[in-house]
């Protein structure tokens, strides 16, 4: 049977994304936990429903659970479920995650976000293949495979003690590494072409050519929040309404201004990513006037973790 159709944010027009696309074949077929690595908005849930999609549980439920955005008091209710009175508002006995995943996949979407003791309940869960209710006493056998997606600092978090080194290793079993943009050129403009062609199908009108000017302006750019943006970027530029052809002055402001800000003058030193990350997220904000949840949805971050950087970059 061949391989279901990835979204488009893996294509194989790079050796690395080539050699991606053949790892994730091969760990369909592996019954073991997998870990995605790579920053915001290079494909990590793609590739964990090409995971999905690929294997033998593909006719079985993919449930995914948004780690940053469980509170830590309500993690096992949401992962492991409750029975009726378990807690003040349990009023009704509910399944928890890893139950509504059966036989299924259970992706943990970035699971740095979870909360040490969430990460601990995790981890018992990892190892031990059982869940009990909340107020329940009956043990549940996991038979989902598990999946869980991270940004490229969790090793600097298992190195600070952030993330706990045991459950870093028993999710780590098939590790797989998605680059960044930046770092697969090569798909910048085929990836554009492919989002023009994929908005102007939804707005059923003809598909604009990008212009050479456009080219160069979109392959200048940094692309900081990596694909994600890019097809943001493509959206926008489209239900502005632009005409038969895609200009460089029809790409977004911030695009245009962006393409100094995030790549150092000859003869200077780079920006580090954290820089590059804090710039990324205060243009953001200015684009959108200081609005919270048009900015985490452009990001595709949630509005704890804006706010959570704006604290950590100083940016109040």
């Amino acid at each position: 049977m061949p391989a279901p159709k990835i979204t488009p944010v893996i294509l194989n027009a790079s050796p690395a994304s080539r050699a991606l696309l053949r790892q994730a074949r091969r760990y369909a077929t592996v019954d073991a936990t997998v870990l995605i690595i790579g920053e915001t908005g290079v494909g990590k849930d793609a590739l964990a429903h090409y995971l999905h999609a690929s294997g033998p549980r593909r006719r079985e439920p993919f449930v995914t659970v948004d780690c940053p955005a469980l509170p830590a008091t309500l993690v096992e209710a949401e992962l492991f479920g409750h029975e009726r009175g378990a807690f003040t508002d349990a009023t009704v006995a509910r399944a928890g995650r890893f139950e509504v995943a059966g036989r299924g996949t259970l992706y943990l979407d970035a699971v740095t976000g979870l909360s040490s003791s969430g990460q601990g309940a995790l981890l018992r869960v990892v190892e031990e293949r059982r869940v009990t209710r909340l107020g329940g006493t009956a043990a549940i056998d996991v038979r989902a495979r598990i999946i869980a997606s991270a940004d490229a600092t969790i090793e600097e978090l298992v190195a600070t003690g952030a993330f706990r080194a045991e459950l870093f290793h028993r999710l780590r079993v098939l590790p797989m590494q998605i680059l960044p943009l930046r770092e697969r050129r090569e798909e910048l403009l085929p990836l554009a072409r492919t989002f023009v062609s994929d908005m102007a199908a939804r707005l059923r009108r003809a598909t604009p050519t990008i212009e050479t000017d456009a080219e160069q302006a979109l392959a200048r750019y940094h692309w900081p929040g990596n694909v994600r943006e890019l097809r943001h970027v493509i959206e926008r530029v489209l239900l502005a309404g632009v005409g038969d052809q895609i200009r460089a002055a029809d790409l977004p402001v911030d695009v245009l201004e962006g393409q100094e800000a995030y790549l150092a003058p000859a003869g200077t030193q780079p920006p580090t990513l954290e820089e590059v990350e804090r710039r990324y997220i205060g243009l953001t904000l200015q684009v959108t006037r200081g609005n919270q949840t048009r900015a985490a949805a452009i990001l595709g971050i949630s509005r704890k973790a804006l706010w959570e950087k704006r604290k950590r970059f100083g940016l109040e």
